[in-house]
């Protein structure tokens, strides 16, 4: 699908070329300033193409599926945030929202949040690096809303979905910086979804707060319901 990228935001993407040359988040290999993948490693990528049903949100998008040749380049985007995968894949969330019928009437993109651990280990948050390059494709701002109030394990060292459940039970609220969010239709991204566990805990403290529509959306989803 051919994305409608606002004249500022492709000269913003032209320059950002000539400081750090872009690279396919997969194979690391050159590729046009405005481009998410290369060919070889886009043709590779398998979409997602299924339903899943996450409580607290009104409606789930996901690019792909989480295999190769994407499932490196999301582990590595959690370990270094530089080269092109927050442009990819937020041109990859974009898309599925696009075809999914979910792109329109929203307020606010608001990423998942890390915890103060995490983030003071890893000095960035990579759902956060995502939903600013949508602001600009979507012409939607972004906004911090959530924080991450518990400690939680990593979700993927749990392989049961009911405790992965668990572990993220009442793990996030609403920031007390975040405003009025009352009546609000939000976009909730994340970079991978597995058993939806995340987005659901995350929805569901933005409608505690009084948001009226939450639209969940992920770069990648696992097989794995």
């Amino acid at each position: 699908m051919k994305i409608d990228r606002p004249k500022l935001h492709r000269i913003y993407r032209y320059i950002i070329d000539w400081l750090y040359p872009n690279i396919c988040p997969c194979c690391k290999k050159a590729i046009p300033y405005d481009a998410d993948f290369c060919e070889s490693c886009k043709s590779r990528i398998i979409r997602f193409s299924g339903s899943i049903q996450i409580p607290y949100t009104d409606g789930f998008a996901a690019y792909c599926v989480y295999e190769d040749p994407v499932r490196p380049a999301i582990l590595e985007f959690k370990k270094n945030p530089d080269g092109n995968s927050y442009y990819a894949f937020a041109c990859g969330i974009y898309t599925a929202l696009k075809e999914n019928g979910l792109f329109d009437g929203l307020d606010l993109i608001v990423p998942v949040p890390v915890s103060d651990k995490t983030m003071s280990e890893r000095g960035y948050n990579q759902t956060e690096l995502i939903a600013k390059e949508l602001r600009f494709l979507m012409n939607v701002p972004y906004k911090n809303v959530l924080i991450k109030s518990k400690e939680t394990k990593m979700q993927k060292s749990i392989k049961n979905a009911s405790e992965r459940r668990e572990n993220v039970a009442d793990a996030f609220s609403v920031s007390h910086k975040a405003g009025d969010i009352t009546g609000k239709s939000i976009l909730l991204i994340d970079d991978l979804c597995t058993t939806g566990s995340t987005l659901e805990n995350a929805a569901k403290a933005l409608k505690n707060a009084g948001v009226k529509r939450v639209i969940g959306a992920s770069f990648a989803k696992t097989m794995q319901k």
